[in-house]
């Protein structure tokens, strides 16, 4: 069989054809639409990864803002209970101190008021003590109080040692008598009478009276003293009467 090397030719040319016709308006349009729908896949796959990433940023940066948040929350929480604790402490002490001031006022008012209870009691005391003696020695002896005190005093005074006589007697100035009243002038004859013969002759001699002394006399000369009134036996009655009205201590329970 003899073959058409025409045929042959014309065939190939005729496939040759078609392939570029296919090429050219099959192929290459369906080549660049593949192109363009891969460039728009790797364009919407980029855009995804710069939105995930941005997403991750955000996700990160939200995580701080909330790290923080917690972290401030703590600190805030942290500072409130010190402030609080402080705070509690501050109206403890506070309270405390006013319970203390509260107290010690308290006790300063006792102690106030139990002094002046003992000091009106002790002037009570005295005034009727003296009011009591009074009427007893006018009643039973025929005498004044003031010349009993005289009398009490003279003895004191006689009954001095030669030591405290000379002490008294050291100095030139008057000597200062002190009576709890006005004395009548035999009294102050004697007491004076008494003092030059006891300190010394031609001395001077001054009387006043206070109250203070509480039925007594007091001698002063050379800043020396001797005196006998009854604030001394009213100072032991305050001590007793203290005393009396002091608390008393509980006994310890017995083992």
């Amino acid at each position: 069989m003899a073959i058409d090397w025409i045929t042959v030719s014309a065939q190939i040319v005729n496939f040759l054809i078609l392939v570029w016709l296919l090429k050219r308006f099959l192929y290459q349009p369906i080549i660049r639409a593949m192109e363009r729908r891969e460039q728009r896949i790797g364009q919407r796959l980029n855009e995804a990864q710069e939105r995930e990433s941005q997403a991750e940023e955000k996700a990160h940066h939200y995580q701080e803002m909330r790290d923080e948040m917690v972290r401030r929350e703590e600190e805030f929480l942290t500072k409130a209970r010190a402030e609080a604790e402080e705070k509690k402490k501050q109206l403890l002490d506070e309270a405390r101190g006013e319970v203390i001031e509260r107290r010690d006022r308290w006790q300063q008012e006792i102690q106030q008021e139990k002094a002046e209870f003992l000091e009106n009691l002790q002037r009570e005391t005295v005034v009727i003590v003296q009011s009591i003696a009074r009427n007893a020695l006018e009643e039973l002896a025929d005498t004044s109080l003031e010349e009993r005190i005289v009398h009490i005093f003279l003895n004191h005074l006689k009954s001095l040692d030669k030591e405290a006589s000379k002490a008294l007697s050291d100095s030139d100035e008057p000597v200062l008598i002190t009576t709890s009243g006005e004395l009548e002038p035999t009294l102050r004859g004697r007491l004076t009478r008494a003092v030059h013969e006891q300190i010394a002759e031609e001395i001077a001699v001054n009387y006043v009276h206070s109250p203070e002394l509480i039925c007594g006399v007091e001698l002063s000369h050379g800043g020396r003293r001797l005196s006998w009134n009854l604030a001394d036996f009213s100072d032991e009655l305050n001590t007793r009467i203290e005393e009396a009205f002091s608390p008393t201590k509980p006994a310890k329970d017995e083992e």
